[in-house]
């Protein structure tokens, strides 16, 4: 008799903070859980978890019911083989950066099996992708894709095997795709321990407004633009009064004109989104103005916004503030803009700007329509594929 996907390992990719966090706290909680790192990065992301198979869970964890587990893990596999963390799980959690879907679902989907549920978080359009790749190989297997806003966590590593989460998240939003696989990923996730009863999940609309409802390119890509020179010099030990390895854009860089940009890029992020036909996540302008931006909407907790300010970055161009929510989340939102005739002059000049600084072409390495699957389709077909599934 075929288990429930429940009673089934628990397949972790990726070793960063994320991942090591989802791990622990999964296995603090009782489930049996495998975590999966390419072989090129797990040495320097994991050290000796590899042999220990052991990762502790510390930080106060904010949020309004209190949850929180604490203390040392035992993880039942630590593998850089990713057939042997993929054989007979049931739900596959992708922990990554965004910019590392493509290599990581080329790994995985030879070793996707029927009845799985891929679970991607943050999703950043990565569902769209992972779909158009299986369809480029020809893989038919039968499984559940669906994605997340944002990561469940606020969370860093203090070191290899070692995590602090500051907060958990008050609220966040999901769809599958196609829309219509949303019962089967919701079941995969009933009594899901990072979320339950902590988090206040929504459906969006769509995967299309899942990755529109990220607040990171929102936030932080404004934010870290604005406030490259001030990163940059106090790169130099205690210029501007700020320690090197110390710059915070939430403490140091948020202001009324930053918030003002900030407020822009959403009013043409919720125009694209009208003229595609899907409803994202409504903010007010009033929220925009305070340490966090809407960045606090979602990491709402019982003390307001101490945490968040405290933790350090961007500090260089080479973060991902820059190198991920400019070309994967601030792109692909151009590109869907350009495809539907929608002017977004303040999106499109942050990104050129983000291209100067960062020495790099954005817009071509970004996240393309084509690469969704989405290139060639009119706006019915496009709305007809993520909802149904219908090419």
């Amino acid at each position: 008799m075929e288990r429930n996907i429940s009673e089934k390992p628990i397949a972790i990719l990726g070793g960063g903070a994320t991942g090591q966090t989802f791990a622990a706290d999964l296995a603090l909680a009782g489930r049996k859980v495998r975590l999966y790192e390419l072989p090129e990065f797990a040495p320097k992301s994991l050290g000796d978890v590899l042999k220990t198979h052991e990762i502790e869970l510390t930080g106060p964890q904010l949020n309004f019911k209190w949850i929180k587990r604490v203390g040392t893990a035992k993880i039942d596999m630590v593998t850089t083989d990713i057939s042997e963390a993929l054989r007979a799980a049931g739900l596959v959690i992708v922990s990554i950066p965004a910019i590392g879907h493509k290599k990581f679902f080329e790994k995985m989907i030879p070793h996707l099996e029927d009845g799985q549920v891929v679970s991607i978080f943050a999703d950043n359009f990565g569902s769209l992708l992972l779909r158009e790749m299986m369809r480029e190989k020809g893989c038919d297997v039968k499984v559940v894709i669906g994605g997340w806003s944002t990561m469940p966590y606020g969370t860093r590593v203090i070191r290899p095997g070692k995590v602090e989460c500051l907060s958990r998240i008050y609220k966040i939003s999901w769809d599958t795709l196609p829309s219509k696989d949303g019962d089967k990923f919701l079941e995969a996730f009933k009594d899901f321990p990072p979320l339950h009863p902590a988090v206040k999940i929504e459906r969006a609309d769509t995967v299309i407004a899942v990755g529109f409802n990220n607040p990171n390119p929102v936030v932080h890509v404004p934010g870290s633009i604005l406030n490259v020179g001030a990163m940059e010099v106090s790169e130099s030990e205690g210029t501007l009064g700020i320690e090197k390895g110390k710059f915070s854009m939430y403490k140091y860089g948020m202001s009324p004109a930053v918030s003002r940009v900030q407020y822009a890029f959403y009013q043409e992020l919720r125009k694209i989104a009208d003229t595609i036909g899907i409803k994202i996540t409504e903010y007010h302008e009033e929220q925009f103005y305070t340490k966090l931006s809407v960045m606090g909407v979602e990491f709402k907790n019982p003390f307001g916004e101490a945490i968040i300010p405290s933790i350090a970055g961007p500090l260089s161009v080479e973060d991902r503030y820059f190198t991920e929510d400019i070309p994967v989340g601030t792109v692909a939102y151009y590109n869907f803009a350009k495809k539907f005739g929608v002017d977004v002059p303040v999106i499109e000049s942050l990104i050129r700007l983000g291209c100067i600084i960062c020495r790099r072409d954005f817009f071509k390495e970004g996240r393309s329509l084509r690469e969704m699957g989405l290139e060639d389709m009119t706006k019915e077909q496009m709305l007809r594929y993520v909802r149904e599934g219908i090419r």
